[in-house]
């Protein structure tokens, strides 16, 4: 089984949420042979401008073309302006970007706090 490493960018909005969260970070990874389960990126800081690495061991999926990412609207400040996930697949080298540039939050953007991404 391959892994992949899940990078998520945190922007550095500057508006009056911050850009991080505290929220429990959820994403789906969707490829040509498979989609993974729901994975759980918590805990991860979500810090404004940071990126917060994650590595998970999974069947293969193909070529990635889709993410779903959302957070649970839980804790104090949970909306996130999510800049872009980069997953890469260590043991083939293959990488994939997604660019985001939103915000997942009640009060901010089109108040959605989930997200489909494709890729670039």
């Amino acid at each position: 089984m391959p892994t992949y490493r899940i990078d998520v960018h945190t922007g550095s909005r500057s508006t009056t949420s911050p850009a991080s969260s505290a929220a429990k970070v959820y994403v789906t990874l969707f490829g040509t042979r498979a989609s993974s389960d729901e994975l759980d990126l918590t805990p991860g800081a979500f810090a404004r401008g940071g990126m917060d690495p994650f590595e998970r061991r999974m069947a293969p999926l193909g070529e990635l073309q889709r993410i779903r990412v959302r957070h649970d609207n839980a804790g104090i400040g949970p909306a996130w302006f999510l800049d872009q996930i980069a997953v890469h697949e260590k043991d083939s080298g293959r990488s994939w970007t997604f660019p985001c540039g939103r915000w997942l939050a009640r009060h901010e953007d089109d108040g959605e706090i989930e997200r489909m991404l494709d890729t670039a």
